[in-house]
This record gives C-alpha cells, sequence and structure tokens, in this order.
C-alpha cells in the first residue's frame, strides 16, 4: 500500500502500514483487505475509511512534537482529512515513516506559510543586509546573516505579531489587569506596566533618565507575581546590570532570583560567585490574610491611576485655558476695532461654549453662501436656545458672528475655569501618601510570593558549566 497516496483507518485504528490492498465490493457491500501477512477480512462499510488526496506540506513550516518531544529529520509532511479527524503521515530523514491522529500531534504552524508574513519578513531581511555591520573575517552582513538562520517563525512567538499583526490576541474581558509597583511609579510609567501586562507585544520609548529601568524592575515584579519566568536582554551589559543592582540593593535584597548570563565572561562570574544561601524569608511571609491585602493593592492601584489621569487632565486643561486667554485678548483687540457691541444679545438659557460654537458655524457657512438669516433660523434659535431679541439680526452678519465668537470664548473660558477648580480640589483631598503605601504594599506582597515558593528549598541550586 502506497502509504504516501493512502492512509486505511480501520475501527478507529491506523492500519495503512500493515496492508497490501483494500477494496470495496459493491456485491457483497463489504470492504475485503488484505493484510501483509497473507489474510483477508472483510469489513462493513462503517468501519474502514479509506483516505486518499493528502495535502503535502513544507516540513521547514511546523515544529511537531509528541507526548512533549520534539521531532527533527523530517523529510515529507502527508496530510490525510476525514470528515471526523485528520491524520499525518510523516517521512524522516533517516527512512523510516509515522502514522499519526492529528490529535495526538503538538504542531506549531509557521507564520512565514502566510503570504504577508512572508514578505514583511523577506523585506526585513533586505533592510538587514544594508547594515554596516560586517563579520571581519568574511565581510559579511552580521544581521542578514542572522536572519538567513531562522527558516521557521512560530506562530506562537513575538515575532509572528510583528509580521502580521492579525494574529495578535485582543482580550475581550472586562476584567483588566492590576498591576502592582514595588519600585514606584509616576503616570507614564504606570501606563507602560500597565500596558505591557495586558498586551503580547509592548514598546516603551524614552530617552535616558525618563525611568525605563524603574519600568522595568515593575514588569519584572508582576511577571514574578504571575509565577512565571522572565528573559532581560540588552545590545549592551550595562543596562543588563543597572536592572541587577537595583534588585540586588539592600534595601530590596533580590538578587538571588536573577542569574546574569550572555557572554561567556558573565556566566563564569555568575558560576563562580553563586551563594548557597537564600534570604531570611521568615521576615518576608505575611501573617494576615494575604487576600485583604490584595484588595487594599487592587483599590489603590485604581486611586492612584484615577489620581495620575485627573493631574494629567488638570496640566491639560490649565494648558489650554492659558491658550485660550491669549486667543482671547486679541479676540478683544478685534472687537473694539470692529465696534461690535457683544451686549446687544438677548437669551433666557444659559448657553454652554459648544453651543456658541454652533451658532457660529451655522452662520459661518450662510455667510460663505451670502445668504441672509432667515425666519426658520430665528425660530431655531428662538426655541433651541431662547434669543429673544429679533432686532439682533438686523446688524452684518459679520457683526452676528463676532458676536457668538465673542460669547464662545466667555462660556468656554468659565467652563475651563471651574474645571480646574473642581480638579484641583480632588487633587487636595486625595490621601498624599496612596503612592508611597501601594510601594509597601507591593513589595510586601511581591516577597511573601517568593518566600512561598523557595522556603521549602534549605540551599539554592548550585549550576555549574555543562
Amino acid at each position: 500500500m502506497n502509504t504516501r497516496a493512502y492512509m486505511i483507518i480501520i475501527q478507529g485504528e491506523i492500519k495503512t502500514s500493515e496492508i497490501i490492498s483494500c477494496v470495496y465490493n459493491r456485491d457483497i457491500r463489504k470492504w475485503e483487505v488484505e493484510f501483509n501477512n497473507g489474510t483477508v477480512s472483510s469489513y462493513a462499510y462503517s468501519e474502514v475509511e479509506k483516505l486518499t488526496e493528502p495535502d503535502v506540506l513544507n516540513p521547514q513550516m511546523y515544529c511537531i512534537s509528541r507526548n512533549g518531544r520534539k521531532f527533527f529529520n523530517i523529510r515529507e509532511i502527508y496530510a490525510f482529512r476525514s470528515t471526523r479527524e485528520s491524520y499525518w503521515h510523516i517521512c524522516f530523514g533517516n527512512g523510516s515513516e509515522r502514522d499519526y491522529r492529528h490529535s495526538e500531534l503538538q504542531i506549531i504552524e509557521s507564520s512565514l506559510t502566510k503570504s504577508q508574513s512572508a514578505n514583511v519578513f523577506e523585506y526585513i531581511k533586505q533592510i538587514a543586509g544594508l547594515s554596516d555591520i560586517k563579520i571581519e573575517q568574511t565581510g559579511e552582513s552580521i544581521l542578514s546573516k542572522s536572519f538567513d538562520n531562522i527558516p521557521f517563525v512560530g506562530n506562537d512567538v513575538v515575532l509572528a505579531k510583528y509580521l502580521n499583526p492579525s494574529l495578535m490576541h485582543v482580550e475581550e474581558s472586562d476584567c483588566k489587569y492590576v498591576p502592582i509597583f514595588p519600585f514606584g511609579c509616576n503616570n507614564s510609567q504606570y501606563k507602560a506596566v500597565k500596558r505591557a501586562m495586558e498586551n503580547q507585544i509592548s514598546v516603551i520609548q524614552g530617552p535616558p533618565g525618563t525611568g525605563k529601568t524603574q519600568t522595568i524592575l515593575n514588569i519584572i515584579a508582576n511577571i514574578l507575581m504571575q509565577g512565571k519566568t522572565v528573559q532581560i536582554v540588552s545590545n549592551n551589559n550595562t543596562a543588563i546590570e543597572n536592572v541587577y543592582e537595583k534588585l540586588s540593593l539592600p534595601k530590596y535584597n533580590l538578587g538571588f532570583v536573577v542569574a546574569e548570563l550572555g557572554k561567556s565572561e558573565n556566566k563564569k562570574k555568575f558560576i563562580e560567585n553563586q551563594d548557597a544561601a537564600y534570604p531570611d524569608f521568615f521576615s518576608w511571609k505575611m501573617e494576615e490574610n494575604s487576600n485583604e491585602l490584595w484588595q487594599e493593592i487592587e483599590e489603590k492601584s485604581i486611586e492612584l491611576k484615577t489620581i495620575f489621569d485627573k493631574q494629567e487632565k488638570l496640566a491639560n486643561l490649565r494648558q489650554e485655558l492659558s491658550q485660550l486667554i491669549t486667543e482671547q485678548e486679541y479676540f478683544n483687540q478685534y472687537v473694539e476695532e470692529s465696534d461690535v457691541d457683544t451686549d446687544k444679545i438677548k437669551f433666557r438659557k444659559k448657553l454652554c461654549s459648544k453651543q456658541w460654537m454652533e451658532l457660529w458655524q451655522e452662520c459661518q457657512l450662510i455667510s460663505e453662501k451670502k445668504r441672509k438669516i432667515g425666519f426658520w433660523f430665528k425660530i431655531k434659535v428662538l426655541f433651541q436656545y431662547g434669543a429673544t431679541n429679533w432686532k439682533f439680526y438686523k446688524q452684518d452678519i459679520s457683526k452676528i458672528i463676532t458676536t457668538f465668537q465673542a460669547m464662545y470664548y466667555h462660556a468656554k473660558k468659565n467652563e475651563l475655569s471651574e474645571e480646574i477648580t473642581d480638579m484641583e480640589k480632588y487633587l487636595h483631598s486625595v490621601n498624599k501618601d496612596i503612592l508611597e503605601d501601594l510601594c509597601k504594599q507591593s513589595m510586601v506582597i511581591l516577597k511573601d510570593k517568593l518566600a512561598r515558593k523557595y522556603e521549602g528549598k534549605s540551599s539554592r541550586t548550585i549550576f555549574s558549566v555543562c
């Protein structure tokens, strides 16, 4: 039986390699199967599946494993599909062949099977080839050579998301992540940590001195709280050392969670300077209920975010008011020069700046069309805005527009001033120590997490060079 062309399933079991022929006899309405050992058996129609026309897959585009063991040296893959399940016939480089149910294999498909991902990857490779960084001995581009050594980009790795953003997983849940901040934060750092923990890819950019290291430390803390490990890489050792030094400070004493590796010199240093002793975890463990502390941290974290948002909003409002006042000063000079009496207009209702802007824009449109203010416009303004002085419309439309502009500036200035006052009152009333309290509580719960993870071990694992 040609195992590349047929897949025979008998009573739910793959039997292809054991069969010489499998033919359906229409006279007796049964499958007649001849096995390699010479026996011939008959099976009911429903007991046999004879699959044909498999999809021939590129083995370089798949990473396959079974029960945790990865397959290597795959030469050919034939995928057979039935109405109920799929089956893969895999040919290896040593000449052996195996049949598997698709469901028993762990398969990661390369993102490069998609044309968009493949095209973007090829573009990146071409750009890398333009780099001036060369291998001294051969003159080859280091970046280009590195990309040439990447034949497979699994859909489960970050690079795949860069190549094809449609693979990005978007969290649909309304339950957003509430981060901890044992190393302190400001508004931008809060946003950076929260976005990093809520998204598969997060890019944090900033010049020196903007707190990127502090942000990295907080991200590490949040990852450790999830029971995960984290790898930190950099194009220079200084950035990595900076993170390690901060964690190792006496006030934190968290250097034991770090293995500073990378170049051979760093590995050697790590191996030679390993400390077999853990910190004193007894003082790290909390006596009170950790759930209550978690609840406090979540509440403080959410409240701190609100404070940060209002501080940012207040700064924006003050800037907007300053710009408006400057505009209004120049506008008032224009009003005086134009001989416009802005007191002529009378409204029963107090209009907001948005409504004045709408009136201003409507009249501007009428003026541009070189029309006069009509009866229906006056009726609409009467009922919607409460305008009672119809003599106001007898003046030139340019003066009407100027009046509406003046009223807009006046209303907008009052609105901004009131909003600033309310924001200042709120910020004045909040707990000034909330950030400090959040940092302390975050560090307590982080150390408690680490203590409970490592407390059962009398000494640290000592690593050696393989």
